[in-house]
């Protein structure tokens, strides 16, 4: 089996994981960033003891 052959078998499974990285870096961003607004929020409804 040659080097290319073997490197493209790794490439679904390497896009998969960086899209899934991305992804969670983006949600983590998002909750530094409006956490105390979503947790204010969830407090106003009531919702925030369900958690």
């Amino acid at each position: 089996m040659s080097d290319v052959a073997r490197s493209q078998k790794w490439l679904p499974y390497t896009a998969l994981f960086l899209a899934g990285a991305v992804f969670t870096a983006v949600v983590f961003v998002g909750w530094v960033r409006f956490g105390g607004d979503i947790f204010l929020t969830l407090i106003e409804s009531g919702l925030a003891y369900c958690f």
